[in-house]
This record gives C-alpha cells, structure tokens and sequence, in this order.
C-alpha cells in the first residue's frame, strides 16, 4: 500500500519502519485541525488499491465515501443501509473479513456504553482470528479513541475491567496488526486522555493545531517522552507551542527518528462528510454485496431474539430472588413477634383472686379455650428451633444448586481474570466451608502473593461476593445460604 498525502510524504508499507512494523497511526488535533478528512483521505486511497475499511464514528462523517465506494453504513441519520444492532460481532467479522465488505459503525445509536465496548472488543477479537487465514488487507479507522481506550476510567458508565478488554483488543491490534495484515488509526482531540501504551505503539504521530488551554499538556504528556528516548533529534527542536498557528490540513508527523511539518495537499475524491451530510449515490451495491447484507440482517435478528430470551430469563431469576428474599424477611418478622409475645407472657403476674370473687366453672372454661391456642404456638415455635432460624435456613439441594449456578453465570462475564472466575466457582462449589488463602491457592494452582491471585481476591470482596475475617474466606449469597 502507498499512502500519499502531499509533496515528497508518502507512506509506504514496503518501506520501513512500516515494512517490518505494520502501520499504527495515531491522529492528534483539536477541532477542526483536519483529523477526519486526514483519515478518510487515507481510506479513500486504501480502497482505490482494493483494501477493506472499517470505521467506528460518534458522528455521521464517513458515509460520503459510499459516493465513489462500495461501502456499508450501519446506522446514523444519513446514508443508513441497516441498522446497528450491536449483537453477534462475528458476523460482522466475517462480512468484513471473508466477503470484503467495507463497513462504518454509527456508534451513537448504542445507548448502553458497556454493550458497545463488548461489541467492539468481541469484533476486534474474530477479526484478527479471521485473519489468520485471508489475511486481506484492513484498516479500521476508530474515532474519539480516548472513549475506547481511556487513560482513566474515572466517571464511566462501564466497570473499569471492561475497558481493561478493550485496551488490550487494541494492543493486540496494534502489536500483531503486520502479521495480520490489518492497519489502525486512532483519531482524538486530546492526547492526554488516550491510553499512553496505545500513544506509545504508534509508529505514526500526527500533530496538529492545539488551542493554547491543550498546549502544557501536549508539550507534558506527548512531546516529553519523545525527547527522553533521545532518538527524535528533530523533535527535540519543536515545541508544543510551535502546534498553536497551524491551519487546517498542515501536521507535525513524527515516526522512527524523523519529526517535521507536513500539508496535506492531495486531493479528496469525495466530499467531505462534516460539511456535506447528503450526497448523489454513483456506486450501486454488487448482487454478492446485496446477499450478505441479507444474511447479515438475518442472522443479526436472531441474534436480537436469543439476546432479548436471555435477558428475559435472567430477570426471571432476579424476580425469584427477591421474592425468596422477601419471604425470608416475613419470616425473621414473624418468629421475632412470638419471640417477643412469649417473652411478655413470662413476665406478666398472675394475682390470686379473692376468695369471694372465683368462679371455677369460668376459670375451667377459660383455660380449656387457652390450652390448644399455646399448644400450637410452641409447637410452631420447636418446630423453627429445630429447622433453624430464617437466616440459617437450608434449601433444597436442586433448589440451592439452581441458584447458585445462576448466580455465578451473572457474575463470571463482568470479572477481570479467569482467576476470579475460579476463586469464586471453588467457593460456591463448598458453600459454607471456609478456607485460608494459602488453602485457595494450593487447591486452584495459583501464588497467593501474585497480582492476579491478590487482585482477584480484592474484587470479590469489592463486590461482596466472598467474606472473610481477616484469616479465612467464603462465598456469600445474598440469600443467606451459609
């Protein structure tokens, strides 16, 4: 592939650093600097040499290309082929990968923030494994990388471990993309709050203008740590300062040990989708195109229906706890109210009656109405002595079983490591046993001083599924089971 933006800047995947690395580029600028006509200048000449794209956009930007190109779009406001449904990834993957089909992801009809990061990671993850064996030539294309790989997950909607796959589905892209045959751009208006490892694997930095309030930070978070490697002797001359007077379209570039200012001057060969949000469609979809796109939609309301069941399933079971819950709670209520109504009945004095005031006959009849009532109480009461109290009560094995199972398959897909997926099925598996840390570790195989194991046990307990006393651990259930 041969990339070329202006002048004598061309990049060439044959030469190096790009020949032996990949091509990793990161595109850096403030608004309106030129970061999206930058990026899709380089799909429209990726496509012209019979590439596939893929872009992921917050904002209807891309879709123009579809005036000159063969290109779905999935959602937004203009040029929408489907919907996007952010469910089964892996059909996306291969409409992608084995049919070729040039795709954009409107990203801002996805409401839940957690359901488009595990769509993004899971389509990531099947694209790279698709190209193990086609190896056709991709380049996705991310915009506002810094939502997808933060530098801190302070303030997000999703756990902090899903960001965690994330961060590493895009390492894995840019760390094996040059075996793989896929190339990725990462576009963002501030640096500063993209992952720095994600910063750091680019092999291609543009930089382009800054307002003044963004320049300490590139000139603290960017432009430092080229000049502590010591290999940018031209890096070393430019400042943070010097991204202030740039106009639109010209970057500083910095890749192997080269640093210098470059303007794009090549032409784009669609409009440019900020400025021109509807177009003349030129290009029809081929027939092959049409059948996929077919069975991409089928496929994907199936995927819906499963999705929506299991969903539906899960609420289910959230219901049948409560209400179990709820039952034991009347139940705690009503053995404390005997508890109390016996502990009064102990208490109260019975006053002999004047000899002139007793009338055995009523006496007699009273107590024989009195006797059954009080009989029946304590055998009531004997009764919840011996099955125990309602925060010691035992369900039936199937009953217990079901419940626990569902309970870890609510919990296994929001844990961070298959170690804490593992510490908490041992637990649950011995219900009421409890163990040391040492005990934990010889039984899964794992150092109980290690990160893993030590951070592993951290969430559980974060999360209160586990309890400990400070020397031995056990699982908890919110249906007080142990």
């Amino acid at each position: 592939m041969k990339l070329r933006l202006g002048g004598d800047f061309v990049i060439d995947s044959e030469v190096s650093p790009w020949n032996v690395e990949g091509l990793r580029v990161c595109i850096f600028g403030g608004p309106g600097s030129g970061k999206s006509w930058t990026a899709a200048l380089l799909a429209e000449q990726w496509l012209d040499q019979g590439g596939t794209i893929c872009v992921f956009e917050p904002r209807a930007e891309y879709h123009t290309l579809k005036e000159k190109y063969e290109v779905v779009v999935f959602g937004g406001p203009y040029s929408r082929d489907a919907d996007f449904l952010p469910v089964a990834p892996k059909v996306y993957a291969k409409a992608l990968v084995e049919d070729g089909i040039s795709m954009i992801f409107y990203t801002e009809d996805v409401e839940e923030e957690e359901k488009l990061i595990k769509f993004t990671v899971a389509f990531i993850k099947h694209v790279l494994k698709l190209q193990e064996l086609h190896k056709r030539p991709v380049l996705l294309i991310v915009e506002e990388a810094q939502e997808y790989c933060p530098l801190s997950t302070r303030g997000r909607q999703a756990p902090p471990w899903i960001y965690g796959r994330m961060i590493k589905a895009f390492k894995d892209c840019f760390l094996q993309g040059r075996k793989l045959n896929v190339s990725t751009i990462a576009l963002s208006p501030r640096p500063q709050e993209v992952n720095f490892t994600i910063r750091q694997l680019a092999n291609l930095t543009f930089y382009g203008k800054f307002s003044p309030q963004d320049i300490g930070y590139i000139e603290r978070e960017c432009f430092k740590y080229y000049r502590q490697k010591g290999e940018y002797s031209k890096a070393a001359i430019y400042s943070a300062k010097d991204l202030l007077d740039l106009k639109t379209g010209k970057w500083l570039v910095i890749y192997e040990k080269e640093a210098k200012f470059i303007k794009v001057t090549e032409p784009r060969k669609t409009p440019h989708g900020a400025e021109t949000p509807k177009l003349t469609y030129t290009v029809q979809p081929k027939p092959t195109t049409k059948l996929t796109l077919n069975s991409l939609a089928k496929t994907i309301k199936e995927a819906l229906e499963k999705q929506q069941k299991e969903e539906s399933e899960l609420e289910k079971a959230k219901r049948r706890i409560k209400q179990l819950e709820q039952q034991l709670q009347e139940q705690n209520k009503e053995i404390e109210k005997l508890q109390t109504a016996l502990e009064v009945a102990g208490k109260i004095k019975i006053e002999p009656l004047q000899p002139t005031q007793v009338n055995h006959s009523v006496i007699i009849q009273e107590i024989t109405k009195t006797i059954p009532d009080i009989i029946q109480k304590l055998e009531y009461i004997l009764s919840l002595a011996e099955r125990g109290t309602p925060s010691k009560l035992k369900l039936e094995p199937y009953q217990q079983g079901e419940l626990v199972e569902r309970l870890y398959q609510t919990w296994a897909p929001k844990m961070p490591s298959k170690c804490a997926r593992r510490i908490y099925k041992f637990l649950l598996d011995n219900l009421g046993a409890k163990y040391t840390k040492a005990q934990i570790g010889i039984q899964l195989g794992y150092k109980t001083t290690s990160g893993t194991f030590n951070g592993a046990i951290s969430f559980l307990k974060q999360n209160n599924l586990i309890k400990t006393d400070g020397r031995l651990y056990w699982a908890h259930v919110p249906w007080r089971l142990e």
